[in-house]
């Protein structure tokens, strides 16, 4: 249980620092992280704010990961914890499937580096995300 726990939140930091990286004005692996209609053409382009906040959320993920080994029972019981990571789990799962258009292993748009990025990395990183999170969440 240790392990996962530590696998997981240690994704969860990484993800955190390169996001809030990224808020701060670094720009190493943007061209291959935004979705895009071509080489060219971004799909979108995200705010500082809305960058930082998902390197906030990157790392209260990594934090109620590891709540679910009990150690901040004082504060939350493990149920909180527990049903918090299914929720995050879901997320990535749905993050996974994707919309159907730009993201995921569904997307209709192919031929950009991002696309070649999210079928080979993004999105079965996000499924192990989604199942890594649920294994420290259901396993005692």
């Amino acid at each position: 249980m240790m392990l996962l726990v530590l696998i997981d939140a240690t994704i969860f930091i990484l993800l955190s620092f390169l996001h809030i990286y990224w808020a701060l004005g670094g720009n190493w692996g943007m061209n291959a992280v935004l979705p895009a209609l071509s080489e060219s053409q971004r799909r979108f382009r995200p705010g500082i704010y809305g960058t930082f906040a998902i390197g906030v959320a990157m790392g209260l993920f990594a934090f109620i990961s590891i709540g679910n080994m009990g150690i901040f029972k004082a504060f939350a019981g493990r149920d909180i914890f527990r049903y918090a990571s299914t929720a995050i789990a879901i997320v990535f799962l749905l993050r996974a499937i994707g919309d159907f258009r730009y993201i995921g292993f569904f997307r209709k748009a192919n031929g950009t580096l991002f696309a070649k990025n999210d079928i080979r990395y993004y999105s079965p990183l996000c499924v192990f995300i989604a199942v890594l999170t649920l294994a420290v969440a259901w396993i005692k």
